[in-house]
């Protein structure tokens, strides 16, 4: 088994919680609190500037321009592409993308944000990568599931939610080959205890995609809010 297959298949049990999830399975049926939208954008936002630097940190971290092709079209995706599934959620919920671009960082954020820059900070490429492929990984996987239960109907006002991330899985478009050929180039490198590490940036990746979705749902903010407001 390729080490990226190990990966996926230990993320499973929590990729099956994700799905069964009540802000996916409201993607799923066209119905979610306005709330819950606007809290998700506020901090997807967030999340994906730091996604971003994490891509820089990865650049740096490349032994070849190769790999530095990778991650620069991942941050142009980001960039000038994931702005369409921010674009349905807020129109859905009626306000405007750009109110929603200066949210302070949620505890879940800022736990997964940290997560992610301690990667970059501490780690190799591989542990990299690692901790950035659950986010694509569950999106497509849910997509595809939603695709493939025939969620995607016109009559679904997230249809182009759904259509956005399942359309990533095309050859031309998804990141993910790219990210488990990396991962499963650099693993032949690493002894078991090494790898094991790795897997374990992954899992809590994949822990913290469900808390991201369960912080939405919830609106999970600081518990003592306005002492830190002074700060934001």
């Amino acid at each position: 088994m390729k080490f990226s297959e190990e990966l996926t298949t230990a993320g499973q049990p929590i990729l099956d919680e994700i799905i069964k999830h009540p802000f996916v399975q409201g993607i799923a049926n066209g119905q979610l609190p306005k709330e819950a939208l606007t809290f998700y954008v506020g901090q997807d936002f967030n999340y994906l500037n730091a996604f971003i630097k994490v891509y820089a940190a990865a650049i740096q971290k490349s032994q070849t321009r190769a790999d530095m092709a990778i991650f620069a079209k991942q941050i142009d995706f980001i960039l000038n592409s994931e702005i369409h599934p921010h674009h349905n959620f807020c129109n859905v919920a009626g306000v405007a993308y750009e109110s929603l671009q200066h949210e302070a960082q949620a505890p879940g954020t800022y736990l997964y944000n940290e997560h992610m820059y301690n990667a970059a900070r501490t780690g190799d490429l591989i542990d990299i990568v690692a901790a950035m492929t659950p986010c694509p990984w569950t999106y497509v996987e849910i997509a595809n599931l939603l695709v493939k239960e025939g969620k995607n109907t016109s009559d679904n006002v997230f249809k182009p939610w759904i259509d956005f991330y399942a359309n990533m899985d095309n050859p031309d478009d998804s990141i993910l080959p790219e990210f488990f050929a990396l991962i499963d180039r650099e693993a032949k490198q690493y002894d078991r205890q090494r790898l094991d590490r790795v897997k374990e940036a992954f899992l809590k990746s994949c822990e913290m995609e469900w808390d991201f979705w369960d912080q939405a749902y919830y609106q999970k903010s600081w518990r003592f809010v306005e002492p830190l407001k002074q700060y934001h």
